[in-house]
């Protein structure tokens, strides 16, 4: 075997790797995380060898891998400086759109892109990105959405599949946006994944529809966020402990807003004690579930411990969560984050008139969101928080 067949058949078995474990990771398999990183150098090397020699589709499968990997442990800086290397690789610079003859390549590697995008709040470029795939699917899969599902074949039903991930994907963007209209997309990336009997895609669906009715005031219904959390619940595999985590911890999101609700009504107080026991039991059932290389699930279900705790006057307990919240935050690079759960962690002890503990607090998830693009409302509500607190200090009132 001479040296470019040897190489292009490790490169090729590599690239086999990364796909076959994105696909198990996918399914809900987070033990490859394990395996991807005793690989991660040969994935690395197998990309750098692919580029060379221009072997388009290996570049993919294995950045395929290390995705999984990097998204997993929360390397988000490493991830984004290898796709920027490779933009031009893929990218026409005047449209944003494919080379000729790297369709399939660019589809998938502008998926990155608009992770990338989105990560940093750069939601308009995340939009437009995404609209150019949802536009280039769609052209693929018309002819074959328009037959009956049963009459699908196998790439059939991969072309299907990449529609659904695009529409989720601009779903998503919508939603962050604060846009109703998210509701569409989700049902339709849903039903496609119903139709391909894609379960593990559905319950993604499923789950950021609950999102949806949770977090947006236009659509906001506790009843049916629950409903869909509860979907997805059932629909993600028992050995999916990751994604039925994230369900659990959801679960207790409803909860925690049931128990706000009943709060500021003036319900009995055991009423509210009884949401706010729910919210803490479903929560600490997914910190259970969560790997210990989860960080972004466990900076969020830490996060939310830290707001039960607060309101249930376990201010130590508290503290505690928030602390490890932004640990893991910080490990990922995720200053916004950060801020929030700062944040949350000065409303809760200003709350509990530990004006100058909240003031550190405070300073710093001003300092997080200083730092970060397009986070003008959280730099306003931290500096008012700021002000409330100063005058607590000064013990005069602050102004209106």
């Amino acid at each position: 075997m001479n040296r470019i067949a040897a190489t292009r058949a490790f490169v090729e078995a590599m690239g086999g790797l990364g796909n076959y474990y994105t696909k198990q990771y996918l399914g809900g398999n987070r033990d490859v995380i394990g395996v991807l990183t005793a690989e991660e150098g040969n994935l690395l090397r197998a990309r750098s060898l692919a580029r060379d020699h221009g072997w388009w589709s290996c570049v993919i499968r294995a950045m395929q891998g290390l995705r999984q990997l990097y998204g997993h442990t929360g390397r988000d800086s490493e991830w984004s400086r290898l796709v920027d290397e490779i933009v031009p690789d893929f990218v026409e610079s005047s449209t944003e759109g494919p080379l000729p003859g790297r369709e399939q390549e660019w589809n998938l590697f502008t998926q990155d892109r608009v992770h990338l995008a989105r990560k940093a709040r750069r939601l308009a470029e995340a939009e437009r990105l995404q609209k150019l795939r949802i536009d280039w699917s769609r052209h693929r899969a018309g002819p074959i959405v328009r037959k009956a599902p049963k009459e699908w074949d196998d790439a059939e039903r991969d072309t299907v599949r990449s529609l659904a991930t695009s529409l989720h994907e601009f779903a998503q963007i919508q939603r962050e946006q604060g846009s109703a209209r998210c509701v569409d997309a989700y049902r339709e990336a849903l039903s496609l994944a119903e139709n391909i009997q894609d379960s593990s895609g559905a319950a993604i669906c499923a789950l950021n529809l609950g999102h949806a009715y949770l977090d947006l005031k236009g659509l906001r219904d506790l009843t049916i966020a629950e409903h869909w959390y509860g979907r997805s619940l059932e629909l993600h595999p028992k050995q999916d402990v990751l994604g039925r985590g994230k369900c659990l911890n959801q679960l207790g999101a409803v909860s925690f807003e049931r128990f706000e609700e009943a709060r500021q009504a003036k319900q009995p107080p055991e009423e509210c004690l009884a949401h706010l026991s729910k919210a803490a039991k479903c929560s600490r059932q997914a910190l259970e579930m969560f790997p210990p290389d989860a960080m972004e699930d466990l900076a969020v279900v830490h996060n939310q411990l830290g707001n039960i705790s607060a309101r249930g006057r376990q201010l130590e307990t508290a503290l505690h969560h928030y602390g490890e919240s932004t640990r893991y935050k910080e490990r990922q690079g995720d200053r916004f984050g950060a801020g929030q759960t700062r944040f949350n962690a000065a409303a809760a002890l200003a709350f509990a008139g530990r004006f100058a503990d909240a003031r550190d607090w405070a300073q710093a998830a001003l300092r997080d969101f200083q730092a970060c693009e397009n986070a003008d409302q959280e730099l306003l509500l931290t500096l008012k928080l700021l002000e409330r607190i100063e005058s607590a200090l000064r013990g005069t009132s602050p102004p209106s």
